[in-house]
C-alpha cells in the first residue's frame, strides 16, 4: 500500500473513533516528542496573543466540547496554539509550563489537510505550586474570542 492509502485508513479510524461525550477521557492519537515549554520569558520567535480576560464558562478549554479556538488552520494553526499558550499565566501570575500530549476528537472541517477531518490538540499545563497539571483542548481549525480558562490569568 502507498502512503496515501495508509493516510486514508488512519483518517477513517480517527473519524470512527472520535470524541463522544461519555464522561471518559477521549481517545488520543499520537504522543508528543517535544519537551515541555515554559513561557517565563516567552519566545521571541512566537510572540504571544493578547488575552485580556478570563472566561466565565468553567468548561472553556477544559473539555473537548468547548475547546479554545485559536484558528489558523494548516498554515498558522500550530503557531497560534503556541501564541495562545504563551499568553497564559498561573492564577497568581506564575509562568506556565506546557507540553503537547496528543490529538483527539475528530470533526469535519474544510480547513483540514486530510479528508476534511480536523483534530483537537491536547496540552498538559502546569505552574509552580500546581501539584498536578491541567488538560487544555485547543482547536486550530476554528477561530474565536481568546480568553484565559478559569484558574489562569492572562500574561498580556
Amino acid at each position: 500500500m502507498n502512503k496515501n492509502t495508509w493516510l486514508l485508513f488512519g483518517a477513517l479510524g480517527i473519524v470512527a473513533g472520535g470524541c463522544v461525550n461519555s464522561g471518559k477521557t477521549p481517545t488520543l492519537y499520537g504522543t508528543s516528542t517535544s519537551a515541555a515549554v515554559t513561557n517565563a520569558n516567552t519566545s521571541t520567535a512566537v510572540l504571544p496573543f493578547v488575552v485580556n480576560e478570563v472566561s466565565d464558562d468553567e468548561t472553556y478549554g477544559y473539555t473537548a466540547e468547548n475547546p479554545v479556538r485559536v484558528g489558523g488552520g494548516r498554515t498558522a494553526g500550530a503557531r497560534n496554539q503556541l501564541r495562545y499558550l504563551n499568553a497564559l499565566k498561573g492564577p497568581q501570575g506564575q509562568p506556565i509550563t506546557y507540553e503537547r500530549q496528543a490529538s483527539c476528537c475528530a470533526f469535519r472541517t474544510r480547513r483540514a489537510e486530510v479528508d476534511n477531518v480536523g483534530l483537537l490538540d491536547v496540552y498538559k499545563v502546569s505552574w509552580a505550586g500546581k501539584p498536578t497539571p491541567v488538560t487544555l483542548y485547543i482547536n486550530m481549525y476554528r477561530g474565536g474570542k481568546l480568553m484565559a480558562p478559569q484558574g489562569f490569568t492572562a500574561a498580556r
